[in-house]
């Protein structure tokens, strides 16, 4: 498993998650991450050199992207996607439902980028790459849940996944606070928002199933290709 690097704080590699009877997720192909705005040198020389990072997928919107910008990795020669997904905007519900509310969303507009997003991420599949947002849990999550999904990882792996961004988000809390465009989301929305919540996730599971008939019928439905859906597991995982 990949060290995290020192400027991230929400960082992994998705390897050695159960998919399946015998099977699991590849080490060094995919990981997530909170910003890599703050990688230092040698975080980048670990990611290019040692990692052999060739995809980099950035979830944060435009505007966000390019003022907060995307640090020293810019230098080196990897691919880079910006795929906007919009963070969750305040609203009466609680906590945990407003960022189910987020993802379901996502899930549900024609308008989302997320059907290209996961379309990319499956055509970088067995390349070494990277998916990541500001905090690295809810817009990172959403997009990691479809794509262990489709690769068949247990639900309970992917639950504990998602679950694994709770204990880092202190540390992402206070290194926003020091940021002006996060201190601001922060101020706007309730705490508990940038907590790691079991029912969000389950959520979007529960969704998957219930409202679209399943994680590969989702994709589908947005104009992912079949021949694409039926690579990204091999490719993703291993007999182990």
């Amino acid at each position: 498993m990949a060290d995290s690097p020192a400027g991230t704080l929400n960082f992994r590699d998705l390897g050695g998650l159960p998919a399946g009877t015998g099977r699991r997720t590849r080490h060094g192909v995919l990981f997530r991450s909170d910003t890599l705005q703050a990688l230092t040198d040698a975080d980048v020389g670990m990611l290019v050199e040692r990692l052999g990072l060739e995809a980099v997928i950035d979830l944060r919107v435009g505007p966000e992207a390019v003022e907060q910008g995307r640090g020293p990795l810019v230098t080196r020669d990897v691919t880079y996607l910006n795929a906007p997904l919009r963070e969750a905007e305040p609203n009466d519900e609680p906590p945990a439902r407003q960022a189910l509310l987020f993802s379901l969303q996502h899930l549900e507009a024609p308008t989302s980028v997320l059907g290209s997003v996961v379309r990319a991420a499956a055509a970088f599949a067995g390349r070494p790459t990277v998916v990541h947002c500001a905090a690295g849990k809810d817009r990172t999550g959403l997009v990691v849940t479809l794509l262990l999904a489709l690769a068949g990882v247990e639900t309970e792996a992917i639950v504990a996944d998602y679950l694994a961004s709770g204990p880092n988000m202190d540390a992402v809390v206070a290194r926003f606070a020091t940021w002006p465009r996060y201190r601001a989301h922060m101020a706007s929305v309730a705490p508990e928002l940038y907590m790691a919540h079991e029912p969000t996730v389950r959520g979007v599971l529960d969704a998957l199933d219930e409202r679209f008939g399943g994680v590969r019928r989702w994709a589908t439905a947005r104009g992912i290709d079949a021949a694409l859906l039926d690579r990204f597991p091999e490719l993703l995982t291993e007999p182990g």
